[in-house]
């Protein structure tokens, strides 16, 4: 799609208005008046790039929080989710199945540490909530 391409969305969902595309109230303009686009666009602040290694850290670090080995970024807290961290952990073995010869070395260098170093950390803290008796 070229990037000066414009699309419109509407919203079907029930209760939506069907007069058409709908735009943000702007309490500074009459009735009638529109805005240049210029002024209707608001800057979202940096754009971070995303890229596989990002995203695979990403991954990651959700695993890692579930394993308790992390503060849960709202609530500062640690707390084990084993379910939960061997979802994200099947999740990366399954990206690194279905992307293995498509990665750079580095790529897949990463996956292959980040899933061993998890796959240790669940055993380690699956074991020692064995002994603790959980």
């Amino acid at each position: 799609m070229d990037e000066k391409d414009d699309f419109t969305v509407q919203d079907r969902r029930s209760g939506a208005s069907d007069t058409g595309p709908s735009q943000p109230a702007d309490k500074s303009a009459s009735p009638g008046q529109t805005q240049p686009e210029s002024e209707r666009q608001q800057d979202p602040g940096p754009v971070h790039d995303l890229d596989f290694s990002t995203f695979i850290i990403s991954l990651a670090s959700s695993a890692q929080v579930n394993l308790g080995a992390l503060p849960h970024p709202e609530t500062n807290q640690t707390a084990q989710n084993f379910p939960a961290a061997k979802q994200m952990i099947d999740i990366l073995t399954m990206l690194q199945t279905k992307t293995k010869g498509n990665l750079t070395e580095a790529e897949a260098a990463l996956l292959e540490q980040v899933l061993f170093s998890l796959r240790m950390h669940y055993v380690r803290a699956a074991e020692g909530q064995k002994k603790s008796g959980g």
